[in-house]
C-alpha cells in the first residue's frame, strides 16, 4: 500500500503483526497513543489484502462515526483526503455508512447506539473503536452479535477476526472478561499494550499536560493503558437512575459550552420538561477543531432541538463573538465553579416524588464517564462536566424565564 504515509512504531508493528495469527486481539493503550490510527490502518489493510472482502466498523455511537472515524481515515498518514476522492475508493455511501473499495472489498460503519442494528450478513473482520465507551447495558450484546457475524461472507474464502481499540477501563468489565480473565477470556485473543510516553510521535507538551493532570487508577487508564479502579466520583451518578433512552416533552433548550484545543471544546444540550427537570439531549466532544466548526456543530444542535441561549466558557471572548455574529446567542458564563457543582449534585438527588431532576441521554457517553469519576477537588475529567454546569448555573443565575428550583 505504497499511496499511504502511515509508518508505524514498534508498538503498532506488533499489533499489526498478529493480523492473521489471532482470532481477537485487544489494543489497550492510554489517551493519545496511536490506537485508532492503528486500528484504521489494520481495517485498510485488510481490506486491500483480501479483494472482495467484507468489513464492519464500528463507534459507540453513530455520531462518534462522523466526528471520529471519518476524520481518522482521512488523515493525512491514511487517505490524506475526503473519502469519495481516493483512488482505493470506488463509491462511498453516506446514506448507508458503506463504503466500496477497487477491489471489490467493502465497509459497513455503523454505531453501536443499538448493537442488534449489527446484526445482519455474515463478514470477515471487524474493528471496535473505543470500546469502552459503549454502554454498559448494551456491551455483552455488542461481543454477542460481532462473534455472531464473524463466519466469512464467503465461508473458508478470507481470514476472519476482530480487533478493538480502546482506553481501558475497571478490572471485571466486559472487556477486561473477554480479553483479560484467565478462566473467560476469547479463545485464540492476543493483547497489546502500550502507553503514551511509546507514540513518538506524540507531543511533549499534550503528555505532560495528561500526566500533571491524571493520578491513581485514572493515571494506570489513560496514561499507561492499564485496566484500574477509579474511586467514586464526587456525584454520586449512577447511570441506572440518571440516564434515559428518550426525553419527555421538552419546553426549553439552553446549551453550554466549554473551549479547548489539546482539550476537547464540549457542547451539552439541555432541555427542560414543564417541571423544570432537565435532560441532556446530546453533547458534541471532539479536541482539535477550529471556531468554525464549533459554531457549525451549535447550529445543528440549534435545529435539532430549538433555539437558546449558549452559556460558554468566559477563556474565550473572541469565539463567543463569533457566536454571536454567526446568529447564536451567546454569554459568558459568569457563575462561581462551586454553584454549578452544587446545582448539579443537588439535581442528581431523588426528590419527594420519586424523581431526578437531572437525567443524561444514554448517547451523551463522554458526559457520563465524566460524571463517574469527577472529584471536585480535581481539575480533571471534566470538559463535559465544565459545560453542563455553564449550563444549569444559569438556572440560579439567569433570565426569569428559565425554570429555577431551590436546593
Amino acid at each position: 500500500m505504497a499511496e499511504f504515509k502511515y509508518e508505524p512504531f514498534f508498538n503498532q508493528l506488533c499489533f499489526h503483526l498478529g493480523r492473521y495469527e489471532y482470532f481477537a486481539r485487544l489494543v489497550s493503550c492510554g489517551s493519545g497513543a496511536g490506537k485508532t490510527i492503528a486500528g484504521a490502518w489494520e481495517a485498510l489493510e485488510w481490506a486491500y489484502d483480501n479483494p472482495g472482502s467484507v468489513g464492519y466498523l464500528f463507534e459507540p455511537t453513530f455520531k462518534m462515526v462522523k466526528r471520529v472515524l471519518i476524520p481518522t481515515l482521512q488523515d493525512d498518514l491514511l487517505l490524506g483526503s475526503p473519502l469519495e476522492s481516493h483512488n482505493f475508493v470506488k463509491n462511498y455511501n453516506r446514506t448507508d455508512s458503506m463504503i466500496e473499495f477497487t477491489n471489490g472489498s467493502k465497509w459497513w460503519m455503523i454505531g453501536m447506539d443499538d448493537p442488534e442494528s449489527a446484526e445482519g450478513p455474515n463478514v470477515d473482520y471487524i474493528w471496535s473503536d473505543e470500546t469502552r465507551l459503549i454502554h454498559r447495558n448494551r456491551i455483552d450484546t455488542a461481543f454477542k452479535v460481532w462473534k455472531r457475524r464473524l463466519r466469512g461472507s464467503v465461508p473458508g474464502k478470507y481470514p476472519v477476526g476482530f480487533w478493538c481499540t480502546t482506553t481501558p477501563n475497571e478490572p471485571g468489565s466486559e472487556i477486561w472478561k473477554q480479553f483479560e480473565d484467565p478462566e473467560n477470556k476469547i479463545q485464540n485473543s492476543n493483547v497489546y499494550r502500550w502507553s503514551m510516553d511509546d507514540n513518538p510521535y506524540l507531543e511533549e507538551q499534550y503528555k505532560a499536560e495528561m500526566k500533571a493532570s491524571h493520578t491513581g487508577g485514572l493515571y494506570d487508564r489513560f496514561i499507561l493503558g492499564l485496566f484500574a479502579a477509579v474511586g467514586a466520583g464526587s456525584f454520586g451518578f449512577d447511570s441506572s437512575k440518571h440516564v434515559f433512552k428518550k426525553p419527555p416533552v421538552i419546553r426549553q433548550v439552553i446549551y453550554g459550552v466549554d473551549f479547548g484545543w489539546t482539550n476537547p471544546s464540549v457542547i451539552v444540550a439541555v432541555g427542560f420538561d414543564g417541571d423544570g427537570r432537565a435532560y441532556v439531549l446530546e453533547e458534541f466532544h471532539q479536541r482539535r477543531i477550529h471556531s468554525e466548526t464549533l459554531i457549525e456543530e451549535a447550529k445543528q444542535m440549534v435545529q435539532r432541538w430549538g433555539s437558546g441561549i449558549f452559556y460558554c466558557d468566559s477563556s474565550e471572548p473572541r469565539t463567543i463573538e463569533e457566536m454571536r455574529l454567526a446568529g447564536l446567542e451567546a454569554v459568558p458564563n459568569k457563575s462561581k465553579r462551586e454553584e454549578g457543582i452544587r446545582e448539579i449534585g443537588g439535581r442528581l438527588k431523588k426528590k419527594p416524588d420519586g424523581r431526578y431532576r437531572l437525567q443524561i441521554s444514554e448517547n451523551c457517553v463522554n458526559l457520563i464517564f465524566e460524571m463517574q469519576v469527577y472529584l471536585e477537588s480535581k481539575k480533571e475529567n471534566d470538559h463535559a462536566v465544565d459545560a453542563l454546569r455553564y449550563a444549569l448555573a444559569s438556572t440560579i443565575r439567569g433570565p426569569a424565564r428559565f425554570f429555577v428550583e431551590s436546593f
